[in-house]
């Protein structure tokens, strides 16, 4: 069982530029909350999933999403960005499932167990362009169908993820603005 660090969660946290909008205050932060739009490169708002999501779909199936999302990424041309040993390639997955069942509602558990979130600066280590980004959402879109993901709610999760995904590209291939991809189901 894992334990979670001993700290004060609700301490205020110390001024960040990972801009992630405050959602790396190690207090919990609000279910379905936006941040705004930057423009170090074009940033879109993110809105992130209501608690509707986590109602409906439940913890254990965000978390099925998640570990399809990732093994279908693992086997990809981006599959070097994770790593290579099983163990801790599925410690990782665990982690993040932990944070995207906290967004979406649930348990603070990716918090108490890894401080704040700041996704942004967390993502800095690994060399993530644009096509890294294209290669992510593809993949993700493969899971929402393997998984069976409820269709009414995969546009919320896609709105999500794809507006997310921007502000974790870190090297830039191109003086364009990324490509933005709505979701647009295929039925």
């Amino acid at each position: 069982m894992r334990q979670a660090p001993t700290q004060d969660l609700n301490v205020s946290p110390a001024s960040h530029a990972c801009n992630c909008g405050g959602q790396g205050a190690v207090e919990r932060p609000e279910v379905g909350r936006r941040v705004a739009a930057h423009h170090e490169l074009d940033m879109p708002e993110v809105p992130f999933p209501s608690a509707r999501v986590l109602a409906v779909v439940g913890a254990d199936r965000i978390r099925q999403l998640v570990r399809q999302h990732h093994g279908l990424l693992r086997a990809s041309s981006i599959g070097h960005l994770f790593a290579a040993d099983d163990l801790e390639f599925t410690a990782l997955v665990e982690r993040i499932a932990d944070y995207v069942v906290e967004v979406c509602g649930g348990p603070v558990t990716f918090t108490q167990l890894n401080g704040p979130t700041c996704m942004r600066t967390r993502h800095f280590p690994f060399t993530i362009d644009e096509n890294s980004r294209e290669v992510w959402l593809e993949k993700l879109m493969q899971a929402l169908e393997v998984t069976d993901f409820p269709k009414e709610l995969r546009k919320e999760y896609w709105q999500w993820m794809e507006s997310f995904s921007i502000r974790m590209i870190n090297r830039r291939t191109t003086k364009e603005q990324p490509l933005r991809l709505p979701y647009d189901p295929l039925d």
